[in-house]
Formats: structure tokens, sequence, C-alpha cells
């Protein structure tokens, strides 16, 4: 345990009993929210632009629904995205200074994860959807319930080190994609450690669940969670079965749902649920809803929290710069093979969506308070007197004074189609 972090301390008076979380994948805040017309929100408008070889790209409208090809979004390329065209993170020196200039450049150049573009489509990072007609389903949450816009990935980087965060409040150094050697040591062997352990740890086996969903694309049908140690795909239950689990004694604090991610193998990820920017929105908000559904209409309706959030940007624009954030102190952050950047982790990552839903919780409220993805440990830990893993979800804001001493009777009973 970090010497930084707190002793647990007795449980919250609540009347939350179940926690539920559903991670997507790769979208910014400004690129699903800006433009959703929601008053209060803090968001780009057409004043707000990158540059890139005497062209300026002004953030709009017109994001398509799938983009062309995927935007970098690895750690060197996040330099790039906040810091300017060709800025670049110096091992045991500070993080560049953040001025969200290189989001156009970056895509225009980098190709960590495909081919680079052709020049008419550089600035499709730069464009957002338009949620309500796009994604009913989330902007009908996000009107109804609580829309967080301070919300930041845990890291400047890409999916794996984000989803360990949220599962440990650290990523154990790891500062990149996994290689496919990493990948197969996590899968089939050791799994992924902690120095503090889990989350699952600290609640213990017969107080978590995990689902994924299991239609779509075979490929993509591989829990991110199922490569810590002590978990294997096994324990990851088939989303199929939510509903009636849910109506039948339904124990578990906390219940972790991952989507479907789609043809990875050909990394197009299409036909999967996870709202990845080269798959389709529809399919992940038919998600969301579908989850939705599920808890509303079960009797733990009104014990329940239920959060969706994105695990980072994806490279999509977003107009808020992120600011310094606690490191975890876990003794796990300079360890030469994962963190190959030589990154402190003491600076959050690009602005993620994130939507708190709950009868327990006001309508229509736009929430400024900065999050990152320990605050879902740091509300689990809280909410049930549990120790703070590290010094960052020790650190961190959690979700209880969102929840309200009036139980709403407004909540929609269903949404989607």
């Amino acid at each position: 345990m970090s010497a930084d972090a707190t002793l647990a301390s007795a449980p919250a008076p609540s009347p939350i009993q179940h926690i539920f979380v559903l991670m997507l994948e790769n979208r910014s805040f400004d690129h699903l929210f800006a433009l959703s017309g929601i008053p209060g929100i803090v968001a780009a408008t057409s004043a707000n632009s990158n540059t890139y070889e005497g062209v300026t790209y002004a953030f709009e409208g017109g994001a398509p629904e799938q983009l062309p090809s995927d935007p970098g979004h690895e750690f060197a390329d996040v330099v790039e995205q906040l810091c300017g065209a060709g800025a670049q993170f110096e091992k045991g020196k500070p993080y560049p200074p953040i001025d969200n200039s290189g989001f156009a450049a970056n895509y225009a150049t980098s190709q960590t994860e495909g081919p680079i573009p052709p020049q008419a489509d550089i600035g499709y990072v730069m464009r957002a959807v338009d949620t309500r007609v796009q994604a009913p389903a989330l902007y009908t949450l996000a009107a109804e319930f609580v829309l967080c816009d301070g919300w930041h990935a845990s890291m400047p980087g890409p999916t794996w080190p984000n989803r360990f965060f949220l599962h440990g409040a650290s990523s154990a150094g790891l500062d990149h994609s996994p290689t496919n050697g990493e990948l197969l040591e996590w899968e089939t062997f050791d799994g992924f450690t902690y120095p503090n352990h889990s989350i699952f740890d600290a609640l213990g086996k017969d107080s978590w669940q995990l689902y994924q969903d299991q239609t779509g694309a075979l490929s993509g049908r591989v829990p991110q969670v199922s490569s810590l140690k002590g978990i294997d795909f096994f324990d990851v239950d088939d989303l199929a079965h939510f509903e009636s689990d849910l109506a039948q004694g339904y124990t578990a604090r906390y219940t972790l749902i991952e989507p479907s991610y789609g043809d990875v193998i050909r990394e197009t990820y299409e036909n999967g649920t996870s709202q990845h920017p080269m798959d389709s929105i529809e399919a992940g908000d038919q998600l969301v809803a579908r989850v939705y559904n599920a808890i509303r209409q079960s009797p733990l309706w009104d014990k329940s929290l239920f959060v969706i959030v994105y695990d980072e940007h994806g490279g999509l624009y977003d107009s808020v710069k992120p600011g310094s954030a606690p490191p975890p102190n876990d003794g796990a952050g300079a360890s030469a093979k994962l963190n190959a950047s030589g990154f402190a982790f003491d600076v959050y990552g690009v602005r993620v969506p994130a939507i708190v839903v709950s009868p327990w919780v006001a309508k229509g409220h736009v929430d400024h308070t900065v999050y990152d993805h320990s605050s879902i440990l740091a509300t689990i830990e809280r909410l049930f007197g549990i120790a703070p893993l590290t010094a960052r979800d020790g650190n961190a804001h959690d979700l209880l004074p969102l929840v309200t001493t009036t139980c709403r009777t407004d909540c929609p009973g269903r949404i989607g189609s």
C-alpha cells in the first residue's frame, strides 16, 4: 500500500448498494457532446481549431459514422496532439506545455495505427457527431441524469493502460499498447499484476461480477479484464445472462461490463459494440440502452449507480487541457520493461465522456468536477469501506456527492427501440 494512501474508513451511509460500469472505446468528450445542445457544458466551438501545413481545421460537426482510418493514440501520439506538431516527451523532464494544438498534425502523419489518411480526411479528428441523432440512448441518459464534463482518461495514452487504471488505480507502469508477447503472457500464463492488487482482489471473489457483450465478431469477444492475475476468460459471463441474473437475488456490489471489440484481428474493429472510431456508433448506443433497460427494470434499480465512460479519446480532438494528476506512487512507475517513455503518470489524459445514472442523482445536471477512471475505484472504496489501492484513487474525487436524498420517480422506464 502506498504511504500516501489513507486507511479504510467505515462505509459511507448511502442508498447505493450496487455499482455498474460500462466502459466503451476511444471517443473524446467534445467529439460526442460538444454539439449536443445540452446546456451548461464546457465544450469546443467553431473558434477552436488546429493548423497543419498552413490549413486551419476548425472544430465543427459532420463527423462520419465510421472513420475511414484510426487516429493515433499511443503515448507519443498524445504528446503531439496535446502539445503541438513535433512535440516530444523527454525522459526525466516535465510533460511539455499543453495547448491541444496537434490533433490534426498527428492524424496527418502518425502511422502507429496504420497508414496515414488522405489529405481530405485530416479534418475528421476535429469533427463532432450529432449525438441526438447518432447516439440517442447516450443523449437521453446524459439529459436525464448527470453528464460529467471534467472526466479525463487516467493517462495520456492508449486503451490498455487506461483500462488498467480502472481496475487498479495504476497501470503498473505500462504506458503503451501491449506487445504480442505481453498479451500472450497476461492472457495465458501469469496474468497482469499490480503492486497493490486490483479492486477485484480488494472486494473479494463474491462481491464482483464481470460481463461482456458476446455479439459480433468472434475475435472481439476477448475481455480485457481477463488479462489480470486471478481473473480468466471463464470469469467473464455473457451479457445475454445479465437481465435474468439481475432478477434472481443479485448480490455483486461491483459489476463491470465490456463491449464486443469487433474485428481486432484485421484492426477494423467492425461489427463490435465498443464505439471504436472505425466502427458503428449505433451498435454501441444500442448496447448502452440494453444495459440501462436491464438495470432499470430490475429489482436493483433503486439501489444502483450506473456509470458509462470511455477508456480514452482515440486521437479525437478535445478542447480542455488535461491538468496534473497524483502519481499512483505504487513503486511501479519506473519499470523499464513497461514504462518505455519514462512517464511519471503525473498528467491526466484527454477528456472523455462520462454519464452517471441513478434514481438518486439529479435530472439534467452537468458536473464539472475533475474525475479520472480511479474515481470509480474511490467511489467503491469509500462506499464499502475499502482502503485505497494507490495514491491516485486515494486522492481522487468520488461520485458519492452526486447522490441525493430523494429517489426520483420520473426516470425513463425504457430507452431505445
